[in-house]
């Protein structure tokens, strides 16, 4: 019964020294996991940031456009300008503006009927 103790122990202590040796290997390996997640992460949120970045320039630069737009039609309305490339453009605008007042006065007249 003895031998019999010593070896159950003497197979126990080599199970701990295997499981002991697997489990620091298995943390090396989750380690260097963890690393490699962190550099891909830290990867990841420069991509982010570079999107967001060039996404806040196309943005200044539609609002310039807006603004180049706008001049441009306040010095055309003055008329201040003379380019005959926007004339047609001009001529779209004007178009827009005389339906929109059309909409309006018929919106207008559906206000003003009672029932």
């Amino acid at each position: 019964m003895a031998a019999k103790k010593a070896n159950l122990q003497k197979d126990f202590t080599k199970f701990m020294d295997y499981a002991k040796d697997k489990f620091k290997i298995f943390g090396e390996e989750l380690s260097v996991l963890a690393k490699k997640s962190e550099k891909e992460i830290i990867r990841a949120s420069k991509r982010g940031k570079i999107q967001v970045d060039i996404m806040r320039l196309n943005m200044q630069k539609e609002k310039l456009y807006y603004d180049v737009g706008k001049k441009t039609s306040s010095l055309n309305a003055k008329k201040k300008l003379n380019i005959s490339e926007l004339e047609p453009y001009w001529n779209k605008i004007r178009r827009i503006e005389v339906k929109a007042r059309k909409k309006k006065m018929e919106l207008s007249a559906v206000r003003g009927k009672k029932k």
